[in-house]
């Protein structure tokens, strides 16, 4: 038989264990407070002087939260919302992978062939002529090709000029330069490039037989209802929010400030289809609004396939979310801890503690963006169906590393926010 005194103690030690309970319960049932979310995302535009911010989270599967804040054009004052459409930077590069791998999937293309067979000329780093550069070295940044000096000025002038995509790349072109390769062997170094991609655009023209910004449009966006183009004359001036940079104190657009009359076409008339993939910015050009991202982002978690339609199937997934480059301390350019493991046209988050991370514990997938003032994040863990999109139009606050993180701080502010939402939306 129990004595009194030790009824007591139990008593005391189940009530207090009763209320330790009901105490975790609690913390664990807080509901999701969106309106508390978007109070402090508001604070960090604040603090970093941001021009425009869109901001979506994913739990579950499905999209749980979505947030405007800021201006899309300063100049007239318009608001950011979910009609702006953003040039997105190298997010760009998944679409542009998912292009080629749909043909891969059809067993049009083979990603492992010489590229040269399917340009139609001799694509050779001059320091390894005997070794063939691939589609999926390519599409890995493991070619060895670099984005010379002579990047930049074909991209300028090849509307103007109505230029071949072989100038750029052919010794002899008018734009080629012996920085255009590396010293690496094709496949042996991981260097991030941007030229790289008008190849991949141009083979999937060549195969297709259509415009590149006219296959992304039949074959993506037109199937999953995304409001998205590599042609920035299908976007009205309305539509667009302006990229910005805040160099001596006043607000300058960098890109896409189109107030009254929106851009024309990109291509020549003319123009050859399969001769300059260059043309419509695989690379980093995609003009994208923040909900389009978010379905690009579930169809990624959903294996290829969102609401019925499937772009893609798994096997195609697999391939392009596998580890085809992972750094071992010497085989590539990490750009400071960032890319330490990359697959074709997706980054692979490795999760390493104070280094390439979003939300601790899960290694996440998808791509990140800057130019032009411009911060994007697009990254999906689809284990857990969680996943993040960040679209920054500009800001007058620094371009800092977080000091525990390979992203910058004003990304990593809005992530932390994110992260308890989501612990709350999935019941942790």
């Amino acid at each position: 038989m129990i004595s009194g005194t030790k009824k007591l103690f139990c008593a005391l030690l189940s009530s207090i264990f009763c209320i330790s309970l009901l105490s975790c319960e609690s913390e664990r049932t807080v509901p999701f407070d969106p309106d508390e979310l978007t109070r402090q995302i508001q604070q960090i535009t604040e603090e970093y002087e941001i021009m425009g911010l869109a901001v979506a989270l994913l739990a579950g599967g499905e999209a749980v939260y979505e947030g405007y804040f800021g201006q899309a054009v300063y100049e007239t004052g318009r608001e950011l919302g979910p009609e702006s459409a953003f040039r997105i930077a190298s997010i760009t590069k998944t679409v542009s992978t998912i292009s080629l791998m749909q043909l891969w999937e059809k067993g049009v293309v083979d990603i492992d062939a010489d590229v040269s067979d399917y340009l139609g000329w001799e694509l050779r780093n001059p320091a390894h002529p005997d070794d063939k550069i691939t589609l999926r070295m390519l599409m890995s940044h493991t070619s060895g090709i670099r984005d010379g000096e002579g990047y930049p000025l074909f991209a300028r002038e090849m509307i103007e000029n109505q230029l071949h995509i072989r100038e750029l790349f052919e010794p002899g072109g008018a734009y080629f330069g012996a920085d255009m390769f590396a010293g690496h062997a094709p496949g042996d170094y991981f260097s991030y490039s941007n030229s790289t991609w008008s190849l991949v655009a141009t083979v999937v023209e060549r195969i297709s037989g259509e415009r590149f910004d006219h296959y992304a449009a039949r074959e993506i966006f037109e199937p999953l209802g995304i409001r998205a183009s590599f042609n920035p004359a299908d976007f009205g001036a309305e539509e667009y929010a302006a990229l910005y940079r805040k160099p001596v104190g006043e607000w300058v657009a960098q890109v896409d400030l189109y107030t009254e009359t929106a851009p024309k076409d990109r291509a020549w008339e003319g123009y050859e289809i399969g001769t300059n993939g260059l043309l419509y910015g695989p690379q980093g050009s995609l003009r994208i609004t923040a909900p389009g991202l978010k379905r690009l982002a579930l169809t990624l978690i959903h294996g290829g396939e969102l609401d019925g339609v499937r772009i893609f199937d798994e096997t195609t997934l697999a391939e392009m979310t596998r580890l085809h480059w992972e750094y071992d301390g010497t085989n590539g350019d990490t750009w400071e801890n960032f890319f330490l493991g990359y697959g074709l046209g997706i980054h692979l988050l490795t999760g390493q503690e104070g280094k390439d991370v979003i939300f601790p514990g899960r290694k996440m997938f998808g791509h990140a963006g800057i130019a032009y003032g411009l911060l994007s994040n697009m990254y999906v863990d689809p284990t857990t169906g969680a996943g993040v999109i960040y679209i920054m139009s500009g800001s007058a606050g620094s371009f800092e590393y977080a000091e525990d993180s390979s992203f910058y701080k004003m990304e990593v502010s809005v992530f932390d926010l994110l992260y308890p939402a989501l612990l709350t939306l999935e019941g942790n």
